[in-house]
């Protein structure tokens, strides 16, 4: 009782908290401006610098990666129940959440982990781009981005520095996500890296490729919305392609589109009229028995684009709590205007898992 006592009293004085950030939840209308926008927002509830890639050692042997940092202004959220159902923001006004995966694909291998900002350090800097959870980092330097993470039998060091100006999806590098909701997003579509891989014991000096999307704003499904499926594909004459598909009960929703990327970096925004879009085989996971899509045939008609996507590896779930997603590498082969093209990109299946899905959280505003 004495403890109870203790906690109640605590609760009690955390109750004149106001919340430190003020969201701003009008819709977005200011024009992106960067680098300063790769840096945190505090008036967006929700916010994520989202990092995937391919690399290769000097002796071929080849990865995936994935790091992720989330972040979100908890002002409307309430703390879970065995916390007392407190408003989320007077134990942590701003929760952070970070994933860090790799597909080792010499040994048939995906392993991820997660790390959380409740009882350890972290940062995401407003002056400048930096952000991070105890050891995982991102941060801009030199007009590069630097990213480390380690987790029990990975760990990754590069530097990534981008070939082409960032890509603004939608006007002013605002989207529309249907339903009344709208978001910035931006991406740096070509990163070229190289740095270090530790797999085990052996550490590799690696190159590659990788892609980077920041996306900020008052996110997240609404009403109907289930889940969503998202591609970035880099094909090897430095032509890159975005698609974000959102489904609701009776599909996809008809905003979703994408982004077109020359070589030279200018973009063209892809409505869903303009993409074809067909699965092709699914996978059943045997660890949460979700059943994926496991292979793509996309067409660009006014393009004359054709292309097969495969799985580099079917088993690319992550079962981190307390949302389920498939993410992995992805083979892009097809035409283009006839001639051979190739390509390699990354893929993102989120609601399948109905046990772990996002319909508990979804907009605070709705409930």
């Amino acid at each position: 009782m004495r403890m109870i006592g203790w906690w109640m009293l605590l609760l009690l004085a955390l109750g004149g908290c106001a919340p430190r950030y003020l969201l701003d939840n009008s819709p977005p209308q200011a024009p992106l401006v960067l680098p300063d926008d790769d840096a945190a927002h505090y008036g967006a509830q929700m916010e994520w610098w989202y990092y995937t890639g391919h690399l290769s050692t000097e002796k071929g042997q080849h990865f995936g990666f994935e790091l992720t940092f989330f972040k979100r202004l908890t002002n409307e959220d309430r703390a879970p129940w065995w916390l007392g159902g407190v408003p989320a923001h007077w134990i942590k006004d701003v929760g952070m959440l970070a994933h860090f995966a790799v597909t080792d694909l010499g040994h048939r291998r995906f392993l991820a982990s997660q790390r959380h900002n409740l009882f350890h350090p972290w940062r995401a800097e407003e002056q400048r781009y930096r952000v991070g959870i105890e050891k995982w980092t991102a941060e801009e330097t030199g007009g590069s981005h630097r990213l480390r993470a380690a987790m029990d039998g990975y760990a990754i060091d590069l530097r990534l520095t981008p070939t082409k100006p960032a890509v603004r999806h939608g006007p002013n590098g605002i989207v529309d996500k249907g339903q009344g909701q709208a978001n910035y997003y931006y991406s740096y579509t070509n990163m070229q890296v190289e740095g270090t891989l530790t797999a085990g014991t052996q550490r590799h000096s690696v190159k590659g490729k990788a892609w980077m999307d920041h996306e900020y704003g008052q996110m997240g499904l609404t009403g109907s919305q289930k889940g969503w499926d998202w591609f970035s594909i880099q094909l090897d004459d430095e032509r890159e392609i975005m698609l974000y598909l959102i489904k609701d009960q009776g599909g996809l929703v008809d905003t979703s589109g994408g982004t077109y990327v020359l070589p030279d970096g200018r973009s063209m925004r892809l409505e869903l009229g303009d993409l074809e879009l067909t699965t092709v085989r699914t996978w059943q996971s045997p660890r949460t028995g979700a059943e994926y899509p496991a292979g793509w045939r996309l067409t660009l008609p006014q393009y004359e684009l054709e292309l097969a996507i495969e799985p580099r590896m079917a088993s690319q779930e992550m079962t981190l709590k307390p949302v389920t997603y498939w993410e992995g590498a992805v083979d892009v082969s097809g035409t283009s205007a006839g001639a051979p093209v190739r390509g390699r990109g990354y893929v993102e299946l989120v609601g399948y898992d109905e046990q772990a899905s996002f319909d508990d959280l979804k907009l605070s505003r709705e409930h």
